[in-house]
């Protein structure tokens, strides 16, 4: 089987991570390649991907109209070279690239409110959640097939060390970008149990880079708090996967998400989640029966649930919570090779259907 995965660009985030994973699972068995649009991609992230993998830069200038038509073309090279049997999309306006194959297209949707424009035009419509699958079905009219996204369960190194230390590490992962993913809630988190209590030791650490670092940083001296808040940086999920174990806590203080890819990862690591009580947050928390569901967009709710959690660590009473997840088995279903196996059992409907044209 032949697949071809297509992307606007392939910067650092939830979905350019799952698929880089989806790709490397995919290309133990079957003919995969990659085809990145504009020149906007990670270079490092590229250097993730199996060496089995084709990958294809277009190298379009980012929103160059004047391009379409040599993009079209450099595209349709491709497609007549390599004969994809399936062509994945990861956004719904790549389909007009595609319009010669389109009994072939098939896309996944990996956030709840997106564009609408051509989902009607693929053969098979993915939801990472039953969020955005009635999501779409709401603004769209459209019936999508859930397959949940996942990670590599068993590579994340698990901690299993839960007695109390003097200082409760807190970490949050997501791009910077307070307005979807509400860094500045966590932040007024931090400032909020800093001055009721004092005597609490603990450091808030994010991982990932973004637009609103600037912003972030002004809010953290505006709150006092530089002490307790660590700005990280992008780390490769090598380290992630390593390391994640070192935190005791990780929140999602998400405003809009799809999913929720780091949550999965935080129970992998064996860690307490914290997460807004949104679309795919809460459908997580619920599937697991886990975790910690807190109001979106109220720090002093957040703040809260922290110092449980915390009291608990304290307490040496972790263990006897519901907070975190104590065998990877309960994670099967976020399982990459779950998400890989999915997909590829659609997959062979799509190359039948295409067949018996």
């Amino acid at each position: 089987m032949k697949i071809l995965h297509a992307i606007y660009s392939f910067n650092v985030g939830g979905s350019e991570t799952m698929l880089v994973d989806i790709i490397n699972q995919q290309c133990k068995t079957e003919s995969v390649g990659l085809l990145v649009i504009n020149d906007k991609y990670n270079q490092s992230l590229l250097e993730t991907i199996d060496k089995r993998v084709d990958v294809f830069l277009i190298g379009r200038k980012e929103s160059n109209k004047i391009q379409l038509f040599s993009t079209f073309w450099k595209i349709n090279a491709i497609l007549h070279n390599i004969r994809p049997d399936v062509i994945h999309c990861h956004e719904n306006r790549l389909f007009p690239f595609f319009i010669t194959q389109r009994k072939k297209t098939v896309i996944t949707v990996h956030n709840t409110n997106s564009s609408r424009w051509f989902l009607k035009c693929y053969q098979q419509i993915f939801a990472i959640s039953q969020a955005a699958k009635i999501n779409l079905k709401k603004r769209a009219s459209v019936d999508a097939q859930l397959i949940y996204n996942g990670v590599i369960i068993n590579e994340y190194q698990q901690r299993t060390d839960y007695s109390p230390k003097q200082l409760c590490k807190i970490v949050q992962i997501s791009r910077l970008n307070l307005n979807i993913k509400g860094q500045h809630i966590a932040i007024q988190a931090a400032a909020y149990l800093k001055e009721k209590y004092p005597d609490m030791n603990f450091t808030l650490s994010f991982i990932g880079d973004g637009e609103d670092k600037d912003k972030l940083n002004a809010l953290t001296v505006e709150n006092k708090i530089e002490d307790r808040i660590v700005f990280l940086g992008q780390k490769n999920r090598s380290w992630i996967k390593k390391h994640l174990q070192d935190f005791d806590i990780l929140i999602q203080p998400s405003l809009c998400e799809g999913f929720g890819l780091t949550i999965i990862e935080g129970f992998a690591a064996g860690l307490p989640v914290i997460a807004s009580n949104i679309e795919g947050p809460k459908e997580i928390l619920d599937f697991l029966n886990v975790g910690l569901a807190v109001e979106a967009g109220n720090p002093k709710d957040l703040a809260g649930k922290i110092r449980q959690v915390y009291d608990d660590f304290v307490s040496g009473n972790l263990l006897n919570t519901n907070y975190l997840i104590q065998d990877k088995k309960q994670l099967t279903a976020f399982d990459i090779k779950t998400t890989v196996f999915c997909y590829v059992e659609h997959y062979k409907n799509i190359i039948k259907n295409v067949n018996s044209l």
